[in-house]
């Protein structure tokens, strides 16, 4: 289990308002436990700063894709603010279209150290047909989480991590299994299953106050009714190494 309570509030990445983006302690986790100085970080699916500005600072080479052009502005700030000019030159911010990445991700083919996709409550796993539907409500349009292309940027060695958590569509929804089982079709290997906790914690304990807190405004998100408290106390994080492993392999294994 990792301690990956967030600094700071931050915005949701669903319209729920469950799902929660990577938190700076878990960025730096993830950086510390799966590459090597130098290699390139991608962040699928970014909606802060917290894993390019982790990336910068124990050396590699982020890219964060949005889908969201107003977020990454806010981030490149965020990065202007707490980083030289120097780190900013090696920093790759790029916009796309939801399920439509195809083009921005081309030159990252089998490159990255780590690749991290955070999977949300709307996403469906599968393959990415292309552009959303242009007639379609905004509102009902679902970002394919698209297994085959994340799973393409690994390079030899590397690592894609999948965050993700219990899902609320007509029933709990776990999706690990399939993720997993995707995953492992687009011939990655599966090492382990890590829990990311949200809560802060005393020592070994989680702080019995804040636990209250958090719960009580987790009730008051109506969409996320039937969750079992516990799967926003914490995030489920899904890692997974490409043929041709490295030590960076036996080191992510022992962090766990």
């Amino acid at each position: 289990m990792w301690l990956a309570a967030a600094d700071t509030e931050s915005a949701t990445t669903c319209r729920a308002g469950c799902c929660h983006p990577v938190s700076g302690p878990l960025a730096r986790h993830l950086v510390a436990a799966c590459t090597r100085l130098g290699e390139t970080v991608v962040h699928l699916g970014a909606s802060d700063h917290q894993l390019v500005s982790a990336a910068l600072t124990a050396g590699c080479l982020p890219v964060a894709v949005f889908t969201d052009v107003a977020r990454a502005g806010v981030s490149w700030s965020c990065l202007a603010r707490t980083h030289p000019d120097y780190d900013l030159e090696v920093t790759d911010l790029r916009v796309t279209e939801p399920g439509d990445d195809a083009c921005v991700l081309a030159d990252l083919a089998g490159s990255a150290g780590l690749v991290v996709a955070e999977l949300t409550c709307q996403q469906p796993v599968g393959h990415a047909t292309g552009r959303p539907d242009s007639e379609a409500e905004p509102e009902t349009v679902a970002e394919v989480f698209d297994v085959a292309r994340a799973a393409g940027l690994v390079k030899p060695g590397g690592h894609l991590v999948v965050v993700t958590g219990l899902h609320r569509q007509d029933g709990v929804v776990d999706p690990v299994p399939e993720i997993i089982a995707r995953v492992r079709e687009a011939g990655l290997v599966y090492l382990q299953h890590i829990i990311a906790l949200r809560h802060p914690a005393r020592g070994e304990r989680i702080d019995p106050g804040l636990a209250r807190r958090a719960l009580a405004a987790i009730e008051e998100l109506p969409e996320c009714a039937g969750l079992p408290a516990s799967a926003r106390v914490h995030a489920d994080l899904l890692l997974f190494t490409a043929p041709g492993a490295t030590e960076s392999t036996e080191r992510a294994g022992s962090e766990g």
